[in-house]
Formats: C-alpha cells, sequence, structure tokens
C-alpha cells in the first residue's frame, strides 16, 4: 500500500487565527481543535511563524 500524506496546507486567514490565539493565552491544543489540526502541528507552525 502507498503511503499518502494527510498534510493540509495553511491558509492565510488559519495563521492569523494561530497567532491571536496564542497571544491571547491559549494553549496548542487549545487552538488545534479550532483549526482542525494536531497540536504538533500547531506547535510547529508557531514557532516557525516566530523564528522567521
Amino acid at each position: 500500500m502507498e503511503n499518502q500524506r494527510t498534510y493540509k496546507h495553511w491558509t492565510f486567514n488559519e495563521l492569523k487565527v494561530l497567532i491571536e490565539l496564542k497571544e491571547k493565552g491559549l494553549k496548542y491544543r487549545e487552538i488545534a481543535k479550532k483549526l482542525d489540526r494536531s497540536p504538533l502541528s500547531v506547535e510547529k507552525r508557531y514557532r516557525k511563524l516566530m523564528s522567521s
């Protein structure tokens, strides 16, 4: 069987919501539920955004 990636590209609006919610103090798992993504995915994307 072929392994398929389940990666979903981040939209500008999702990134905006991610930053806003993190600045309000929400935890990665809470943000992940709102964005329908894994907590690890949310954390990695946030750290990447903040490092650039």
